[in-house]
């Protein structure tokens, strides 16, 4: 029943992506590939997850752009010099355009960033733009936004003071959140990003068709300053589920499958591997609980360790995820982790009885029920299933599991309406910082805050000797692990297939997909 049904959505999808492809004579070399959700916003200061990133990457382009090595090349910046104290950058901006003609000015993306913090526009990444002189104040409403560390000296000259050194700079000037905005036409037309008529961008890719939960056509930027390197004519982004997904890539109808934009079925994946199909590629992300520490009994540390002490994450790694993945014994994936060995030991059921049987004491043997709440998909209920049925046999713990929609899960997260949820986070740039910041404060995702750990962090901000740096950053996550408010279960792998005709595309281990140099060889 389940093939015929597959069937039936594969020719239903054969007619709507008829209305999406190109009509263009080379339609041959387009790429297609599944977003399987649609972009919650193609602006790219609002970008957070990793559907809305990747399609904004091919819309626009910053003063940089990780390239094939995994590390920032030159972009929209031609070059640049540095002051002695590492705080000031000048940039030196190409002769760039526009998709709709105009030139890119260094005054773009001083007007980006001046919006991005402005206290009444709403994005979830502006406090990466804290890093800018003055920017946490302009954020809080302290400062006016023409006291930010960003001035365009000219029309191809852009100043930025840095509130103090940040070794990873030209990696994060490569993020979505300090892409430049066209400012004539978002003065024109404030909700441009909203549609294709207005949308306007400066990457190798502009919009040429967008149909709402349905599909989005990518087609080559012939204003893009670098459109030499761009081989292929444009990508075709259809939004399917993953059984979907599946059955078009067997049918050749998509070129891409699986990760960073779905996950190839847990079923699938031992067939897969036999055939030498699968392709497997670490990926700085760690999958963990988030524990409302706010309410009684999470805010017991000892239960916290526990819980976290009996998780058995290579029986959860080799048997039900199957791919490739790692066990966390931090919060630090293995490219940028800070302690060889780990900071608890995975599956040390006998230590986490004995921290058990502490908390029964101290609470009288009264502890009320959890329930464990995460987005419905196959892959999180089987990972959810798993530490159930290991919660119980380690500690007798019977908790409920509780699937929600994608939405519902978010809203419940920022209110925080949940005992546990499962949740990852996801580096933005290749740095313990990326991770370690996330906890630096309370916050709508993060209840917990410590004093230690704040000092700690923010010291590390001001040591200029790598090797120093590095110790506090460990203190850190030490720091962290010890309290438990979260509780690391497993680091990603990117897990997906690619036709053998696509060459050239960027998979960095940030988890970032980049067709700017991708080339289809001999395409049908």
């Amino acid at each position: 029943m389940l093939k015929g049904k597959i069937i039936i959505g594969i020719l239903f999808l054969a007619l709507a992506l008829f209305g999406c492809h190109s009509s263009s004579k080379n339609e041959a070399k387009i790429v297609r590939i599944n977003l399987g959700d649609e972009p919650h916003t193609l602006d790219p200061r609002q970008a957070r997850d990793p559907h809305a990133q990747m399609v904004v990457r091919m819309f626009f382009e910053g003063l940089t752009r990780i390239g094939a090595n995994d590390r920032p090349e030159m972009a929209i910046a031609r070059d640049f010099e540095v002051s002695e104290d590492l705080k000031t950058y000048v940039f030196h901006l190409q002769e760039a355009k526009w998709s709709n003609g105009d030139p890119v000015r260094a005054s773009d993306f001083v007007y980006a960033w001046q919006k991005t913090l402005s206290p009444d526009f709403c994005s979830s990444n502006a406090y990466q733009l804290f890093i800018l002189k003055n920017g946490k104040a302009i954020k809080e409403g302290q400062l006016p936004a023409d006291e930010l560390g960003a001035v365009a000296l000219d029309e191809k000259t852009l100043k930025v003071e840095l509130s103090r050194p940040i070794p990873y700079f030209l990696e994060l000037v490569a993020l979505p959140f300090f892409f430049p905005v066209n400012q004539q036409i978002e003065e024109k037309e404030p909700k441009w990003a909203e549609k294709k008529e207005t949308y306007v961008g400066n990457g190798p890719f502009s919009l040429e068709k967008w149909r709402h939960h349905d599909c989005i056509l990518a087609k080559k930027n012939p204003h893009y300053w670098n459109a030499n390197e761009v081989e292929i004519d444009g990508v075709e982004m259809i939004m399917v589920d993953g059984n979907t997904e599946m059955g078009l890539f067997e049918k050749k109808e998509l070129h891409w499958a699986g990760s960073p934009l779905s996950s190839i079925p847990v079923d699938a994946i031992s067939q897969l591997k036999k055939e030498e199909k699968l392709i497997v590629k670490p990926r700085a992300e760690t999958a963990f609980l988030r524990l409302n520490i706010k309410t009684f009994p999470l805010d017991q540390p000892k239960l916290r360790k526990a819980l976290a002490l009996s998780i058995n994450r290579n029986a959860i790694v080799e048997h039900v995820l199957q791919g490739g993945q790692l066990c966390a014994v931090g919060i630090l994936p293995p490219s940028m982790k800070l302690k060889e060995e780990g900071y608890f030991e995975d599956g040390a059921k006998e230590r986490a009885k004995e921290l058990f049987e502490e908390v029964l004491n101290e609470c009288e043997g009264k502890l009320p029920s959890l329930t464990l709440t995460y987005i419905n998909s196959q892959r999180s209920h089987l990972i959810a299933q798993a530490i159930q049925q290991q919660w119980f046999e380690a500690l007798g713990v019977r908790i409920g599991l509780e699937a929600v929609e994608r939405k519902v899960y978010f809203d419940r997260i920022s209110r925080l309406d949940y005992d546990l949820a499962f949740c990852s986070w996801g580096a933005d740039f290749h740095d313990p910082v990326d991770f370690l910041q996330v906890f630096q404060y309370q916050s709508q995702n993060n209840p917990w805050e410590n004093s230690a750990y704040v000092e700690t962090l923010n010291d590390s901000f001001s040591v200029a000797n790598s090797d120093e740096r590095r110790v506090l950053l460990a203190k850190c996550e030490q720091i962290l692990m010890d309290a438990m408010p979260i509780i690391p279960i497993f680091h990603y792998s990117a897990l997906y297939m690619k036709d053998e005709k696509l060459e050239n595309v960027v998979l960095s281990s940030l988890g970032n997909l980049d067709f700017k140099w991708a080339r289809l060889e001999n395409p049908d």
